[in-house]
């Protein structure tokens, strides 16, 4: 296959380049340079293909150190994503409460109030200029703010965490990575570790209601190790928020970019959820899976993968395939068969998405009652250089 996705024209529209992928009815293969035996990874495109691999976990495992040279292990290989079976549930079901539908509800307040807070400022700040960045005054804090709540981190140090986030996240990228860039990827790592082990040091100091103080408790218990720990810290503090922020991002430039669908939105808000999965579908938040490799030669689609090989998923991809929506291409607030993959399927899907959904809701909810005059500063957008984040680098807007 001859698909270029090194192109920067991918970043700014990977779409024409999926069809395409899925057009040559195989999968894609892309070599890396990362901290791993394997030499690339497998990317498949078709919504059945994903399916097929969000399912496999006989054959296909989510174990990084499999493949992680023992010289470079480090404590985010053990967080809940990177393990199988039994380790992999006893680490979910241990943060799974503070993710259910009653620890949400008790939750919205504190985001209504920080929504109407960040609100505030904007109509206050903004109101007569010209234009300002809605995803550096909006959709950055809110969720940096809800994640470092319910963890139990200062507010005043998540912006180190952001910072440490935004080069972890590029440098997971197979098509982004080299080695000065590893280099990078490293410090900003070692850096995080030492943070989390300070955080947890002082809670075990000052343990209060927080997600860290419960799970210092769990290790109390022998029923999470230290290692584990740290690595569940970062994995709670980097996923808990990027999504999030993705999707507010990217969903604002879609209503603003179809006025007649923000028009629709404002007309009938009782549409909102499904504008939700809507932009969750058409500009998915996570554009490609995360690390996985087969165990055993694995047949996708009449595809055969030997055993270990890495592979994934390009979720923007299936979330447009023609095969499985209709109009995959057209952004429709009204959707109905809107089965997407944006949070995953199977025992490795997402555990935060009731919070996003959560937080997405209030967010444009509260955005229509407020702020119904917003529009578009500029019609171009400029999307973060990364293929497994779809991300806006900024969103200038204005009250009309």
């Amino acid at each position: 296959m001859t698909v270029n996705i090194r192109e920067e024209e991918f970043f700014q529209n990977p779409y024409p380049y999926y069809a395409e992928i899925r057009r040559a009815g195989e999968p894609l293969w892309l070599p890396h340079e990362q901290d791993s035996t394997s030499q690339g990874v497998w990317l498949f495109a078709h919504y059945a293909d994903a399916l097929a691999i969000f399912k496999n976990n006989l054959t296909i495992s989510k174990h990084i150190r499999t493949v992680r040279p023992s010289t470079i292990q480090h404590p985010f290989d053990l967080h809940l994503l990177h393990r199988d079976g039994a380790d992999h549930l006893r680490l979910r079901r241990m943060i799974a409460e503070f993710f259910s539908l009653k620890a949400i509800a008790q939750l919205e307040p504190i985001i209504q109030q920080q929504t109407d807070y960040l609100i505030d400022a904007l109509i206050d700040n903004f109101a007569d200029q010209q234009s300002f960045d809605f995803i550096t005054e909006f959709c950055d804090p809110l969720p940096v703010f809800v994640i470092a709540h319910m963890f139990g981190v200062p507010q005043n140090d998540m912006q180190k965490v952001r910072r440490w986030s935004l080069i972890l996240g590029d440098s997971f990228d197979s098509l982004l990575v080299k080695h000065t860039n590893l280099d990078e990827r490293r410090t900003a790592l070692n850096e995080f570790i030492s943070y989390v082990q300070y955080l947890i040091q002082t809670k075990r100091d000052q343990p209060d209601d927080s997600m860290l103080s419960y799970l210092l408790e769990r290790e109390g218990q022998q029923l999470i190790s230290s290692e584990e720990l740290i690595g569940m810290s970062l994995f709670i503090l980097f996923a808990g928020h990027e999504t999030t922020i993705n999707l507010l991002g990217s969903g604002a430039s879609l209503l603003l970019s179809h006025p007649e669908q923000w028009a629709l939105l404002q007309a009938q808000p009782e549409l909102l959820p499904s504008a939700i999965e809507e932009m969750l579908r058409f500009e998915s938040p996570e554009q490609r899976t995360s690390f996985r490799i087969t165990s055993e030669d694995t047949e996708i689609s009449g595809f055969t993968i030997p055993a270990g090989q890495q592979i994934g998923v390009f979720i923007g991809s299936a979330n447009r395939d023609p095969a499985v929506f209709e109009r995959a291409e057209e952004f429709d607030i009204r959707r109905q068969h809107n089965p997407h993959l944006a949070f995953g399927i199977g025992i490795h899907h997402c555990l935060g998405k009731t919070l996003s959904r959560a937080e997405a809701k209030i967010a444009f909810a509260t955005l229509l009652k407020r702020c119904p005059g917003l529009v578009l500063a500029e019609s171009s957008f400029t999307w973060r250089k990364n293929s497994f984040l779809r991300s806006l680098e900024k969103l200038s807007v204005s009250f009309a």
